[in-house]
């Protein structure tokens, strides 16, 4: 009984790590202008998106090419925001909710985006390119 109780133990104890093992590299393209931030947001429950990221990482423009990594995630579905802060006050600038900066949605959604639309499922490592809407 002994040895069952630490192989389920053990069992458990693996599972959660591999669990936790998966990784998301975001890559942009449609980059035009070389100035600012990059904002990059992580969502992984639909009452969440576009509200409360699960995780989220500030680059500089400079350093965006080589894109992000989102790493000790847990496997499940995931949607990725992005935008480009140009004049550097930590917000995506709309007019009449229209956006003025660069942004891009995973799945590459063009607009009205919703958890459902920019969805993707991780279960390894995974990678997805954004374009940017400038």
């Amino acid at each position: 009984m002994k040895i069952l109780f630490t192989a389920a133990l053990l069992l458990t104890f693996m599972t959660s790590f591999a669990q936790r093992n998966c990784s998301i590299k975001v890559n942009v393209k449609n980059v035009l202008i070389n100035k600012g931030d990059f904002y990059f947001a992580l969502y992984n429950k639909e009452g969440d998106f576009m509200k409360v990221p699960y995780s989220k990482i500030k680059i500089p423009a400079s350093r965006v090419k080589n894109g992000v990594i989102f790493t000790k995630l847990p496997a499940g579905d995931y949607a990725v925001t992005i935008f480009q802060d140009l004049n550097s006050n930590k917000t995506l600038d709309k007019v009449m909710s229209v956006p003025v900066e660069p942004y891009g949605l995973s799945n590459n959604v063009p607009a009205y985006p919703t958890y459902a639309s920019t969805k993707f499922t991780v279960t390894d490592q995974s990678s997805i390119t954004v374009s940017l809407h400038n």
